[in-house]
């Protein structure tokens, strides 16, 4: 299984678009791996975890031919993870596709509330959608998926992914903070290749909605503990933000003691 970090940056970007404060000037003298587009992730180049604004720009960046996307698994419906009009962009004659396959669009009530607001015509997009609910088994594609609730967007709700492809499992955490018992309790039905863990708070303390290096490192240390994960699981930070306070080099210092991998734009995990 090949996982790309598509973009590890929380809502604004790193640096943010209008921001001028030290850690933004700071990201935009010393670039490469400060520079954080708004978080996705890729899986085997056919199924793909948010649609952020920032997808364009991943397209070009990472050489991709979105064309052949089958499955698109939404965590929530703020604008920085989905933004649903850009789908539209499929259909003819924005697109002339040389695959008539569908492209399976997943997520809550509020994912598919977002999409009947645009008021699209979807199936002329090629496009299913698809209700998810918390805890539920679900298989896409060739991928054994399980929703997790989230602690974020408390309004509304979001969901974090535990994945099975390949006999490989992997989880993806993003914009959660300190999970509840009830997704604990889930979480130890899997035992874990590799987990994408939110670090939006970077040196800064546990938000109740992200956590942070000091989060990262009590999720991993609970994973272990419960049986989910073992030294051999990968951990990988992402989703940071300038308010965090820690550029690369510096999450990197906090991290890798724990054994523990700051993400990147274009980082590319193998299992």
């Amino acid at each position: 299984m090949e996982l790309t970090l598509l973009g590890t940056g929380a809502a604004e970007g790193w640096p943010g678009i209008f921001c001028q404060c030290d850690n933004c000037r700071r990201a935009r003298e010393l670039g490469g791996k400060n520079i954080r587009t708004r978080s996705s992730l890729l899986i085997d180049g056919s199924y793909k975890i948010d649609f952020p604004p920032d997808t364009y720009h991943h397209v070009l960046q990472n050489n991709l031919d979105l064309g052949k996307l089958e499955h698109l698994l939404i965590t929530h419906a703020h604008q920085d993870h989905f933004c649903p009009d850009e789908l539209f962009m499929r259909k003819e004659p924005f697109a002339h596709l040389r695959h008539q396959h569908q492209l399976h669009v997943y997520g809550d009530q509020w994912v598919m509330e977002a999409m009947e607001a645009t008021n699209r015509d979807w199936e002329s997009a090629g496009i299913a959608t698809h209700l998810l609910k918390p805890y539920e088994d679900y298989t896409v594609g060739a991928m054994q998926v399980t929703p997790l609730q989230a602690v974020h967007f408390p309004e509304r709700g979001a969901l974090n992914y535990v994945f099975t492809l390949d006999g490989k499992t992997v989880l993806y955490g993003m914009d959660s903070g300190m999970y509840r018992e009830e997704t604990w309790a889930e979480l130890s039905r899997f035992k874990l290749e590799a987990a994408f863990i939110d670090c939006t708070m970077g040196g800064q303390p546990d938000a109740d909605v992200h956590t942070g290096v000091e989060g990262v490192r009590a999720i991993k240390e609970r994973l272990i503990a419960q049986g989910s994960a073992d030294e051999s699981t990968q951990f990988i930070a992402t989703h940071f933000s300038h308010n965090g306070g820690l550029l690369h080099e510096e999450l990197e210092t906090n991290l890798l003691p724990a054994n523990i991998a700051a993400g990147f734009d274009g980082m590319v995990v193998r299992l």
